[in-house]
């Protein structure tokens, strides 16, 4: 086993049990979300009603729990769920405890446990990391996203804004990443693998409670599995970094006593580690492809500014006391429009557009019984016209196209020289 960097003596109760409910729930933590093996515990829905049960009669929430893990990770059931992973583990670290209340030291155990760590935080930095390199995480602002003005941005708009803009902050910041998880592969090199990842991972946090991003607690648990695994070099780094003492060697030694299950061990971790990054690399790629700056673009993509309205016969000014009148129309995403009003408020729609037969069919996204049928032309590049109706009411819609290239975030540009600031 590896030589660790303190003798083997007798642990103190504490620390085994520390050990024990840390190894409890790392397991609770890293194996459903990982392995897969949390529905062969928890068959069926009794996870989740469990979570419900806790939540009304244990914590006393005034509201069911029915919204499960989404797009957001700091929902109800995620907070409900840290709670009873931690009651968990303190009783099974109980058990753990008079069961096993004779053992001295749980040596090997630590290692395998920091084992597992290291290449879950290794699996968790490549996924994360490669989506950052090929900028899909954080895309560059969309076509709605640069008609926003930012008082109308929330937080985490605000946020996702800044980091797509710059594909090469992206990159770094991904590379980053990538790079603490791939030297948290080694013995060796895992201590500086560990103190990027948990350099990186607390700016994430500042990042997600600064800027309301609903990642909160998953990356609180990456920040505590990085430490997790630094945590034996710590007084080394304080007496080498800070008191400016010398420091010991840590010494390394085969994992396994068999020459053949030592190489055994180097050739799948080899194979393993080289096949993991390839396939989150090829995996990202379709992404990007499919949900990325790669993806197809969909009909009519782009901004419209309309100039002029009809509504049955009648011409309609763009008086901005207006909440019916259009005046932008925002392609961005497949099936999904939006429409911005001329008193500036903007409405989301259900978007299908027939290409071939040069028709669209809009539905308001609240309001599902309003429907627009139309027609739509281009006689040129420069211009869409919509022609329909909803309901009795016909309407005549002329638009001009929008250049993306007019917006400054868009047309800036790097600049090595700046004689002044350049602050808008």
């Amino acid at each position: 086993m590896e030589a660790t960097p303190y003798p083997k003596i007798r642990w103190t109760g504490l620390q085994k049990f520390i050990f024990r409910f840390l190894a409890v729930y790392f397991a609770l933590l890293i194996i459903p979300s990982v392995l897969g093996l949390f529905w062969s515990v928890f068959p069926g829905d009794y996870w989740f009603k469990l979570i419900q049960w806790t939540g009304k009669h244990i914590l006393h929430i005034p509201y069911d729990i029915t919204i499960k893990p989404n797009g957001s990770g700091d929902t109800t059931y995620n907070y409900v769920e840290v709670f009873l992973n931690f009651v968990l583990s303190i009783l099974f670290a109980l058990i753990w405890s008079i069961v096993d209340r004779h053992r001295n030291d749980y040596h090997r155990l630590y290692y395998w446990l920091r084992v597992m760590v290291r290449y879950y935080l290794f699996y968790t930095m490549l996924q994360y990391g490669f989506f950052k390199v090929i900028q899909l995480q954080f895309p560059f602002p969309s076509n709605g996203r640069l008609m926003q003005g930012i008082g109308e941005m929330s937080p985490m708009g605000l946020a996702w804004t800044f980091m797509g803009y710059s594909k090469g902050y992206n990159f770094f910041a991904g590379f980053l990443e990538v790079l603490g998880g791939f030297l948290l592969c080694f013995r060796r090199t895992a201590t500086l693998g560990a103190l990027i990842v948990f350099g990186v991972m607390s700016n994430v946090v500042a990042m997600n409670f600064c800027f309301d991003i609903p990642v909160k607690l998953y990356s609180i648990h990456l920040v505590a599995l990085a430490l997790y695994v630094l945590w034996p070099d710590v007084i080394r780094l304080i007496d080498f970094l800070i008191l400016n003492e010398p420091v010991y060697a840590r010494r390394f030694i085969a994992v396994f006593s068999s020459a053949g299950l030592n190489m055994a061990r180097i050739i799948f971790k080899i194979v393993f580690i080289g096949g993991l990054m390839v396939f989150s690399f090829i995996q990202s790629k379709q992404y990007q492809k499919q949900f990325g700056e790669k993806a197809p673009k969909p009909a009519l993509y782009g901004m419209y500014e309309v100039e002029t309205f009809v509504h049955n016969g009648d011409t309609l000014p763009p008086l901005r006391t207006d909440t019916s009148r259009w005046h932008k129309l925002i392609i961005s995403y497949k099936d999904r429009a939006a429409v911005r009003m001329v008193n500036d408020s903007v409405r989301g729609f259900e978007f299908k557009v027939d290409e071939k037969q040069q028709s669209i069919r809009m539905s308001p996204q609240r309001d599902t019984l309003q429907k627009f049928q139309l027609t739509y032309e281009q006689p040129s590049k420069e211009q869409l016209i919509l022609r329909g109706q909803s309901k009795r009411d016909t309407l005549l819609i002329k638009m001009r196209t929008i250049d993306r290239n007019s917006f400054l975030l868009v047309n800036r540009g790097f600049h090595w020289i700046n004689e002044f600031p350049f602050n808008r």
